[in-house]
C-alpha cells in the first residue's frame, strides 16, 4: 500500500494575522512546517521568539509548583489507569484567566510556605546554638571590653582537659563551661595581646565559635524572642496551609493552564518556523493532500496568499502512514525500524498478517494469549490511551487472540497444566489437548511447520517485490529477479511434499525449480554484453541460494521460543501440582502456578516480540524494503494532564 500524498504548502500572511494563523495551524493538528524554510526573498529574516519562550517555560515551572503544592493536598486521589480528562479544542480565555489565577496564588503559597520552613529552620538553629547559655551571666553579645576579648565556643569532650592549660600558657580565664550532648561549652576571657595565639590553641584542640556570639542580648530574651518568631512562623503556615487545602479543589485548573501554556508553547514554535519581512509572514510545510479543502479553509479565513503543490523528487517529503484499523495497530513495528521512503510501498498490511502467523505460533498457548488480550483490552478501556500506546495495546490484543488459535492448536492450555493437574492431583493419566500435535514431544514436526511458515513468508517478501516492481512498470526485471526465486521457492517446496506425501509433486517441484534456475542464468547478467560474462554473472547468481537457505533456517527460532514457553510452562506446572491435593499442595499449586506463569508470559512475550520483529526487519523486509522515510511529525497541542478531542481522521 502506498503512504499517505503529501502536498507542499507554502503561504505568506500579514504580520497582524500571524498569531492567529500559528493557532489555527495548532488546532488543525495536520500541517507539518518546515524548521528552516527557503524564503522567496533573501530580505526576510527569522522570527525570533527566544524570549517569548523563555516567558511560557517560566510560567509553565510556575503551574508546575502550583501543581506539586495542590496535589500534595488534594483528598481526590487519581485512579491508577484512569484516563486523562478530554476537553473540547480550541483556547478558552475565560477559563485560562481564572487557571492563571488559581495557579498564581497557589504558587504563592509555596513560595512564601518554603520560606517559613527555611526561616523556621534558621529560628531552630539559633535556639538551638542558644541553649547551651543559659546558665551563662554574661550577655552573648558581649564579645569583650577595651582591653579584653571574649570567645565563646565549643570544644569535643574528648579535647576538654586542654582547656586546663590556657591559664598558664596564656594571659585567660574561663568564665563559663558547660557540657551537652558530648561537646564541652565554653566562654574563654584574654588579653586582646593574646587573643590570636589562644584562637590558635583553641582551634587545635577543635575549638568551634558559637553562632550566638553573633546575637544581641541576653541568652533568656534571645530564647523568648526565638520563641515568639516560630509561634508566628507556625501560626502563619497554618494559615497558609489551611487555604492551600482549601485551594487543592482546584488542582484540575492548575493542570488546566499548565495545558493551556503547553499549547502557547505550540503557537511559539509555529511562530518560529517562519520568516519575515517587515509587514509579512512566509511559511512553508506538508499536508496530506486529503487535508486540502480544510487547510485551505483555515488559510483563507486569516487572509493567507497560499500555494499547494505536488512534491518534487529533490524534496524531502514527510511520511504518514495510511492502513486500515487493523493493520494500523502494527504500524509502531514499522516505525521502530524506519519509515519507508515517501512514494515507495508501505509494507504494514502484508507484514501485520505474517505478524500475527508468527507471534502466535512462538507464544501458543490458549491461557497466556487470553491473559494478554484480556490485559490489553481492559488497557484499552480504562486507560484509552492514543497514538502509539493504543497500538501496541491493539496489537498485542490481536497477537493473543493468534497465540490462543494455535494453543488450541498445539494443545497449550498454560502449558500443560490440564494434564499435570489430571496426573497429580486426580490420579489419573497425563494427556495431550492438541488438536493437531504437541510441540514438546513431536519437535521435529514443528520445525517442519516452522520452516514451512518461513518460506511461504520469503515468498510473500519475494510477491511485494514482485509487485513493485510492476508497479514502476519493469515486469520484466519482476519475472527476472523475483519471479525466478519465486518459482524457485514453489520448486524447492512441492518437491518437499512430493517426497513426504504425494510423489508427483517431486517431478512438478523439479521441473520449476529448474525453470527459475535457467531463468536466473539466463537473466541476471543482462546489463553485461560480452556473452561469457552475462552467462557467469547468471551463474554467479546461483550463490545466492545459500543466503535462502539461510534466511530460511532462522525460522528455526519459531520452534526455539515455542518450545521454551511450552517446557517453562510444565516445569512450572510440574512444580505447582508434586505435592499432591493436600494443603501443602494447593498453597505450593498457587504460588508455583500463578508466580511460573507470570513469569513466563513476561519473559517470553518479550522475547516474541523481539524474535517476531527480527524475522520481519531482516529475512522480509531485507527482500524490497525501500526505508529512509521522514516522520510526518505536525504542529498539535501537547498537554500533558488533559486530553483534546480527536478531530475528524482527514487521512
Amino acid at each position: 500500500m502506498p503512504v499517505t500524498k503529501m502536498k507542499r504548502l507554502t503561504a505568506i500572511v500579514g504580520e497582524g494575522s500571524c498569531e492567529e494563523l500559528a493557532r489555527r495551524l495548532v488546532w488543525l493538528s495536520c500541517v507539518d512546517l518546515d524548521v528552516s524554510p527557503e524564503p522567496p526573498e533573501p530580505s526576510l529574516s527569522r522570527v525570533d521568539t527566544a524570549e517569548r519562550r523563555r516567558g511560557i517555560e517560566d510560567r509553565i515551572s510556575t503551574a508546575t509548583d502550583a501543581i506539586d503544592l495542590l496535589s500534595s493536598r488534594s483528598t481526590v486521589k487519581k485512579k491508577l489507569l484512569s484516563p486523562k480528562p478530554e476537553l473540547e479544542r480550541g483556547d478558552d480565555p475565560e477559563r485560562t484567566d481564572e487557571a492563571r489565577r488559581v495557579t498564581d496564588r497557589a504558587a504563592e503559597l509555596r513560595e512564601r510556605m518554603n520560606e517559613l520552613r527555611a526561616e523556621r529552620a534558621r529560628v531552630v538553629g539559633e535556639v538551638e546554638s542558644i541553649l547551651p547559655w543559659r546558665e551563662y551571666d554574661v550577655p552573648v553579645s558581649v564579645n569583650g571590653t577595651e582591653k579584653t576579648d571574649i570567645l565563646l565556643g565549643s570544644v569535643p569532650v574528648g579535647n576538654a582537659a586542654e582547656l586546663s592549660r590556657i591559664p598558664e600558657e596564656f594571659c585567660a580565664e574561663t568564665l563559663f563551661e558547660n557540657e551537652a550532648d558530648g561537646v564541652r561549652y565554653v566562654s574563654v576571657i584574654v588579653h586582646k595581646s593574646d587573643t590570636a595565639a589562644l584562637q590558635r590553641f583553641l582551634t587545635s584542640i577543635g575549638f568551634v565559635r558559637s553562632p550566638a556570639s553573633s546575637l544581641d542580648g541576653s541568652s533568656d530574651a534571645l530564647l523568648a524572642a526565638r520563641r515568639n518568631a516560630l509561634h508566628a512562623i507556625d501560626d502563619e503556615d497554618e494559615r497558609l496551609s489551611a487555604e492551600a487545602d482549601e485551594l487543592s479543589a482546584s488542582l484540575p485548573l492548575a493542570e488546566y493552564y499548565s495545558d493551556a501554556e503547553r499549547t502557547n508553547l505550540a503557537y511559539t514554535d509555529a511562530v518560529s518556523r517562519m520568516t519575515a519581512t517587515e509587514s509579512t509572514r512566509y511559511l512553508s510545510g506538508w499536508i496530506p493532500a486529503e487535508a486540502e479543502e480544510e487547510v485551505i479553509s483555515e488559510l483563507e479565513a486569516v487572509g493567507c496568499a497560499y500555494e499547494l503543490t505536488d512534491p518534487s523528487e529533490e524534496d524531502d517529503v514527510p511520511v504518514k502512514l495510511k492502513n486500515n484499523k487493523f493493520a494500523e495497530s502494527f504500524e509502531p513495528v514499522v516505525e521502530l525500524y524506519s519509515l519507508p521512503k515517501y512514494g515507495t510501498y508501505d509494507p504494514t498490511f502484508v507484514m501485520s498478517i505474517f505478524y500475527m502467523i508468527l507471534f502466535g505460533l512462538m507464544f501458543a498457548d490458549f491461557g497466556y494469549g487470553l491473559v494478554v488480550s484480556a490485559v490489553c483490552l481492559l488497557g484499552l478501556r480504562l486507560m484509552k490511551p492514543r497514538g502509539t500506546m493504543r497500538k501496541f495495546l491493539q496489537m498485542f490484543a490481536i497477537c493473543g487472540v493468534s497465540s490462543m488459535f494455535f494453543g488450541i492448536l498445539l494443545g497449550g492450555y498454560f502449558g500443560d497444566l490440564p494434564s499435570k493437574m489430571s496426573a497429580n492431583f486426580f490420579g489419573g493419566e497425563e494427556f495431550s489437548l492438541a488438536v493437531w500435535f504437541d510441540p514438546i514431544n513431536d519437535p521435529m514436526t514443528f520445525l517442519i511447520v516452522s520452516l514451512a511458515v518461513g518460506a511461504v513468508h520469503l515468498v510473500g517478501a519475494l510477491c511485494v517485490k514482485f509487485y513493485i516492481l510492476c508497479k514502476t512498470k519493469t515486469v520484466f526485471d519482476a519475472i527476472f529477479d523475483a519471479g525466478s526465486w519465486i518459482l524457485v521457492f514453489l520448486g524447492g517446496g512441492c518437491a518437499a511434499v512430493g517426497v513426504a506425501l504425494l510423489p508427483p509433486l517431486t517431478t512438478v517441484g523439479i521441473v520449476l525449480a529448474v525453470i527459475g534456475y535457467a531463468i536466473l542464468i539466463a537473466t541476471q547478467g543482462r546489463a553485461e554484453k560480452n556473452i561469457v560474462l552475462r552467462i557467469g554473472k547468471g551463474l554467479k547468481s546461483l550463490y545466492d541460494t545459500i543466503s535462502y537457505v539461510s534466511d530460511l533456517l532462522s525460522y528455526s527460532r519459531v520452534l526455539s521460543l515455542g518450545l521454551a514457553s511450552a517446557v517453562i510452562g510444565s516445569v512450572f506446572n510440574l512444580l505447582g501440582t508434586l505435592a499432591g491435593p493436600n494443603f501443602f499442595g494447593l498453597i505450593l499449586f498457587v504460588v508455583a502456578v500463578l508466580l511460573g506463569h507470570t513469569l513466563n508470559i513476561a519473559i517470553n512475550l518479550l522475547g516474541t516480540f523481539v524474535h517476531t520483529s527480527r524475522l520481519q526487519y531482516i529475512e522480509f523486509f531485507g527482500k524490497f524494503y525501500e526505508s529512509g522515510g521522514r516522520a510526518f511529525v505536525p504542529l498539535e497541542p501537547k498537554p500533558k494532564y488533559y486530553v483534546y478531542k480527536e478531530k475528524i481522521k482527514t487521512a
